[in-house]
This record gives C-alpha cells, sequence and structure tokens, in this order.
C-alpha cells in the first residue's frame, strides 16, 4: 500500500529521530485542512514507539506559519518545562516547518464527547485543566512564541478588530460582519488582569477522553494570549454544534478549580468575538477564491454562523428584532429534478460509496443540491426584497445586490447608517439565508445559547 505520508516529510521524520517508520496507519489529521497517520518507528536495537504524525495541506501558506510556531511552542512548553504541571497533553517529539507537520507519542482516547459514560465528570475535569493552563505565567519564556505578556488583553482585542474590519472592507464589506465588528470595537471590556495562556478553541471535540479524565488537550493552533473569558466563551459556541454539558455546569466547575467567578457578560462579549476570528477570514477566503472551494459544509455552517452573529448583537446591543415577511412560493416543473437528485444521492449513491470520503462528498452534494433547490424557487424574491431595503435605508445604493451589499457595509463603518435599522436588514437577509437552508440546516436553523442570564 501506498504511503500517504509525503516522502520528503517521511525521510525528515527518520532522519530526525534516527528511527524508521516500520507503520503507518491513517488517521484523521485534526483542523479542517490537515492529514494524518499513526505511525511506528523502529530504532535500530528494534525498540519500537507508537506515534502520531499529522501534516498541513496548507504548508505552502506563509500566513499559517504563525499558527504553527505557536502550537509548536506550547507543546514544547507542556512536553518539556511544563510536564508536571497536569496539563494533558500529548508529548512533542519533533516538529517539521516544511509540512507544518507535528509528531507527538501516541495518545489513545476518544474525541466524542457524547459516548462519554459520565459527561458531568468529565466535563469538570477539563475544567479543571483550562483552569491550570489560565494559572501560567504567561510571561515565562517558554510562552513568548505566544504573544507578548506585557500588552493588556483590550489592546490585543482592538487590533484584532482593527485588522479584521480592514480585512472585511477589502473582501466585500460583508454588512453582517460589518455591524458585529462595529459593536465590538465600541465595547471593548475593561482588562480584569494580566493576559493568561489560553487554548483557543476550547470546548467539546478539541480533547481526548479516557474514561472520565481528560487524555490530553488537542488542536493547538489557535492558542494565544489572551482573557481566559475567551476559553469559556469558545466552549459556549463550540456547543452550538457539538453539544457539551449545560453551559451554568461549565460556569461553576471553572468557578471551583479556578477560584473565580466568570462574568458572563464578558464571556457573551467573546462568545462574539470568537465567531468573528474566523468568520471574517472564511468570508475573505471565499471572497477571493469565488468559487475554488465551495461546499454544502461552508454554506451550512456560513449560514448558520451568520444568524448567529446578528442575533448575538442585537442581544448586546439590547435590540429587538422582527422577522422579514417569507412569501409563499409554489415551485416550479424544475423541482422535481432537486427531488431526483436528492433521492439518488440518500438512496443509491451514499449507500455504495466506496470509501468514507466519497460518501462524506456525497452528503456534501447532498446540502448543495437542497439550497439549490430553495434558491430556485425563491432566490429571486429575497435578492429583490433585500436590494429594495438597501435602497430604502441608503438613497442612491447601487441596484446590484452584491454592490448593494457592501455600500451598507461601508456606510455601517464609516456611521452612516442607523444601527439599528442596519441590524434589522442584516437579521432579514439571515433569516432568507436560514429559510433557503433550512432542509440542509435541520437543528442548526434554530441552535441557540441556552439563556443562563
Amino acid at each position: 500500500m501506498a504511503s500517504a505520508i509525503p516522502s520528503d516529510l517521511r525521510q525528515q521524520v527518520e532522519q530526525g529521530t534516527g528511527c524508521v517508520i516500520a507503520a503507518e496507519v491513517a488517521r484523521g489529521g485534526g483542523g479542517a485542512s490537515r492529514q494524518g497517520a499513526e505511525v511506528t518507528l523502529r530504532a535500530a536495537s528494534g525498540a519500537e514507539q507508537r506515534c502520531y504524525l499529522a501534516w498541513d495541506a496548507r504548508a505552502g501558506d506563509p500566513s499559517r506559519l504563525p499558527f504553527f510556531a505557536r502550537e509548536t511552542a506550547i507543546l514544547r512548553a507542556l512536553s518539556g518545562p511544563f510536564a508536571a504541571s497536569g496539563i494533558k497533553a500529548a508529548p512533542l517529539i519533533g516538529s517539521y516547518p516544511s509540512h507544518l507537520a507535528l509528531l507527538s507519542v501516541f495518545v489513545p482516547g476518544n474525541d466524542r464527547f457524547a459516548m462519554a459514560e459520565n459527561k458531568a465528570a468529565l466535563a469538570a475535569d477539563f475544567m479543571r485543566q483550562l483552569a491550570a493552563l489560565h494559572r501560567f505565567d504567561a510571561a515565562d519564556p517558554a510562552f513568548a512564541e505566544l504573544g507578548d505578556a506585557s500588552e493588556p488583553p483590550s489592546q490585543r482585542i482592538a487590533a484584532n478588530l482593527a485588522q479584521w474590519r480592514e480585512t472585511n472592507l477589502a473582501s466585500g464589506a460583508d454588512p453582517i460582519l460589518q455591524i458585529a465588528l462595529d459593536w465590538l470595537a465600541r465595547h471593548v471590556p475593561e482588562d480584569r488582569g494580566p493576559a493568561v495562556v489560553l487554548h483557543g478553541d476550547a470546548g467539546p471535540g478539541n480533547f481526548l477522553f479516557d474514561g472520565n479524565r481528560v487524555a490530553a488537550l488537542i488542536d493547538w493552533e489557535l492558542t494565544h494570549l489572551g482573557d481566559p473569558a475567551e476559553d469559556l466563551a469558545q466552549i459556549w459556541v463550540r456547543s452550538l454544534i457539538q453539544p457539551f454539558v449545560p453551559m451554568r455546569d461549565v460556569l461553576e466547575a471553572y468557578a471551583e478549580a479556578s477560584g473565580s467567578v466568570p462574568d458572563l457578560a464578558r464571556i457573551k462579549y467573546h462568545r462574539l468575538y470568537f465567531q468573528l476570528s474566523f468568520s471574517v477570514a472564511g468570508a475573505a477566503a471565499a471572497a477571493a477564491v469565488s468559487a475554488v472551494g465551495a461546499s454544502g459544509t461552508g454554506l451550512l455552517y456560513g449560514t448558520m454562523h451568520r444568524r448567529v452573529i446578528v442575533r448575538a448583537v442585537a442581544e448586546l446591543a439590547g435590540i429587538t428584532l422582527t422577522g422579514p415577511p417569507v412569501p409563499q412560493i409554489a415551485p416550479d416543473w424544475t423541482d422535481r429534478y432537486f427531488a431526483a437528485a436528492l433521492e439518488d444521492l440518500k438512496a443509491d449513491i451514499v449507500p455504495a460509496a466506496a470509501n468514507q470520503r466519497a460518501a462524506a462528498k456525497a452528503k456534501d452534494l447532498a446540502r448543495m443540491v437542497k439550497f439549490w433547490r430553495r434558491r430556485a424557487s425563491h432566490g429571486a424574491a429575497f435578492d429583490a426584497a433585500e436590494l429594495a431595503e438597501i435602497q430604502a435605508l441608503l438613497p442612491g445604493a447601487p441596484n446590484a445586490l452584491a454592490a448593494a451589499r457592501t455600500a451598507l457595509g461601508e456606510a455601517i463603518a464609516g456611521g452612516k447608517a442607523d444601527f439599528a435599522a442596519a441590524l434589522q436588514l442584516c437579521h432579514n437577509r439571515a433569516a432568507r439565508e436560514t429559510f433557503v437552508m433550512a432542509d440542509a440546516l435541520g437543528a442548526l436553523a434554530t441552535t441557540w445559547y441556552e439563556d443562563i442570564g
């Protein structure tokens, strides 16, 4: 069987460890673009070690190097000077920048929180891990790659928001993203203490467990220095898609482990901040490559996050939104072809897919067909309604919807659009997009944060 590991990476691993890769089993790499393999290293003495090798398909993108450097730094710290800290992580063996690759000791465990026998006990152990991480001295030289420990979290937040604002404006000024960025920039929380070491993407799916205990925290590429409320907010955002224990229990467990009561308003701010951290970059990437890389999964989660972002801004700003009317439009003669395609995918193509990748691609295609089906019936009416709304708020806005959206985004950025009125228009768009994707979204069409005050 041909090896999935790039030949030059294999050579680097073998030279760096003084071992040969005697066996490999392809595994998920963790993250959207990563590939991985469970490998067996064999020394000249015959001794073998079970390891895990992950590498990134984006290795040619220089913008990924800082993420790789931070992940390498935190794993090196947790494998070296902080190995006795109690933070569970896979011990790092080697790093290979040419492929953004990491080689670590293999840690057995499950990442599917839904399969945990005692979810409350496991979640409490996870919160103890986060609290311990937040107690590290961020000024220790081992964490230098993660950021400047002397920089107040509020300063870093403001700088990031300014950068995301420029990115959004340069890539089309999406008004949904712009109105969220505008509110966040005007309400950066005051600092409650120095920056701490953060996981950066904490929550279900990003830790392995064995029984009711955490076996290893994984996927550290977003680690950085900042406000501890960020990690708590990330758990809440991730739970929109990957259910966890009730957030009230999460906060109580963290309070017990850390000795400090989390600030709910602060965490709600960081929920939105975290969503913007990946939504702005995702929208800019989509605008840059047009249809290349487009997927049903991207449509699915993009739609869900835009809806949640708008609702989060409304909640934080204390603005009441009303739903736009959805016209009853009967599908035309083309609808039966969408129905036939979906039935073929469901009944014949997915069950007969030869491998997991093919099955996943077929399911992704089904999401796009569901999108096309509802767009075919309602797209023209929805586009016309949105354009009319923008032009009513911004007389003289362009007659093309994409250009009108850009004009609205720029007006929000320039303070030239009434905030509440613009937010209502963003809500109308998100509601219509959700309607179009509703069949594919399922429960994600209505998912929202639990009400805990």
